[in-house]
């Protein structure tokens, strides 16, 4: 290729980032792949023995083929060949970069001596993905170049975006982050920013041509709010009833779920198991652990019915386990029905996929819909969604363990007044952020 010159201070800092990660974050059309490209092809020329590694990776195959590989071969022209069976680039006089995407989040799992990763449109990633990115820079403390789109609140902006922005010091320590709009590359049309800045709706073109991170469009939990629906971890009180969500998988994962339900109807998702690649006496083992290790009983799981035989299996090693009702729209129906309840929360830590799959699980974007539908009309997308199928499975389940329920206290101001009595009333700290918002909600003491 011809030789390559950065456009811009931030696409020059991020090149020459010395930090363990670097996140380009832009609008479309900055030239953050050619700039993760062009800072992967220095690594190569510094890490030279054959027994060396690199690894680039994407959220699929289509995005792979079409925006990531484009730029990667015609950086490496005439520095390797592209091995498009194993999908593995093979260094002339080096070692091997590897091609992997989420499709199958333990792709990357096994491949040693992993000198640098670049990460393509990383905001579109699981966290399970993610995770095993971060196992396989671990032994050579690789460094890890991120370049992505905005695209939704999951866990980049949650562990990085949105800390580096508030100044914590251990992600500034260990993370670069550089932020830039569309027309910060001085090639993108001064016309068409302008002209997508006066016709599309603000908060997306913020997202699309800003940079800036928001929610998701078409998010089939619209109602999650971190601040509201995620509380620390504390006990629960006697009576407690507890019951799991089990997703089936192989080449997808194996997901179960615990939720503890109070005497007062409060639902709380506790614990989460996301696995790939589980045979029969790994999920039953699995079962058996969370029975070992969280020392309780669960009343029962309600399982993906697509497996009889599974079920059948875990019944026979002394598990209580049922088919789920798997109508999605009616559990859909009932689970935000309970989120709206404020009878609802995940315990902070304990549930990471979960919590990352309510800022992901959506709706088909509105340009494949027919004329005469609505998001709504549509199921959601089929990905993203195995810890809310799990979810739905329960709420489905036990969706009359709060339907009948009352909330002892109805008013900020009782709620308040029970304040000055005890100090173990629900959602402290949300209470606080609701009254600054001034939002007449219903909130109460579980426990």
């Amino acid at each position: 290729m011809k030789t390559f010159k950065p456009h811009s201070d931030k696409q020059e800092n991020f090149l020459f980032s010395q930090k363990k990660i670097a996140i380009l974050a832009t609008g479309i059309q900055f030239g953050k792949t050619l700039s993760g490209v062009v800072w992967l092809k220095m690594l190569m020329h510094k890490y030279t023995d054959p027994s060396h590694n690199f690894i680039v990776c994407s959220p699929t195959y289509k995005i792979l083929a079409q925006s990531t590989l484009p730029p990667f071969l015609e950086v490496m022209d005439g520095c390797g060949k592209l091995d498009r069976q194993n999908m593995c680039f093979e260094i002339k006089g080096g070692g091997k970069c590897w091609f992997r995407t989420n499709t199958d989040p333990d792709s990357v799992v096994g491949i040693t001596n992993v000198m640098a990763i670049l990460c393509d449109e990383a905001g579109l990633y699981s966290r399970y993905f993610w995770d095993n990115i971060q196992a396989r820079s671990s032994f050579k403390a690789a460094p890890i170049r991120v370049v992505t789109s905005p695209y939704s609140l999951n866990w980049l902006y949650q562990d990085f975006i949105r800390p580096h922005l508030k100044g914590d010091s251990f992600i500034r320590e260990i993370c670069d982050l550089y932020q830039a709009t569309s027309k910060e590359n001085p090639y993108f049309p001064d016309d068409e920013y302008e002209q997508r800045r006066r016709t599309m709706e603000p908060r997306r073109f913020n997202m699309i041509y800003g940079g800036n991170f928001d929610k998701a469009d078409g998010l089939v939990y619209q109602c999650f709010e971190r601040e509201l629906h995620v509380v620390p971890i504390q006990d629960l009180p006697a009576g407690t009833e507890y019951y799991g969500g089990i997703d089936w998988g192989y080449t997808d994962p194996f997901v179960i779920i615990i939720r503890a339900i109070t005497p007062d109807g409060f639902h709380f998702e506790i614990f989460e198991h996301y696995k790939t690649n589980q045979t029969i006496t790994e999920m039953k083992a699995t079962l058996n652990r969370i029975r070992t290790t969280l020392g309780i009983k669960v009343k029962r799981f309600v399982a993906d019915p697509s497996r009889p035989d599974y079920i059948n299996e875990l019944c026979r090693d002394g598990h209580t386990v049922i088919a789920a009702n798997n109508d999605i729209r009616i559990g859909i129906d009932k689970h935000y029905e309970l989120m709206r309840s404020e009878k609802y929360a995940v315990f902070e830590g304990r549930c990471p996929h979960v919590i990352d799959e309510y800022e992901m699980y959506h709706y088909p974007e509105i340009k494949d819909l027919k004329p005469d539908q609505t998001q709504r009309d549509e199921l959601p997308v089929d990905k993203d969604n195995h810890t809310m199928d799990c979810i739905r499975y329960i709420t489905a389940d036990t969706y009359k363990l709060f339907g009948a329920k009352k909330n002892r206290f109805s008013t900020h101001s009782q709620i308040e007044q029970k304040n000055s009595h005890s100090k173990s009333v629900l959602f402290d700290t949300e209470i606080e952020k609701l009254k600054k918002k001034k939002r007449r909600e219903n909130w109460t003491n579980a426990l």
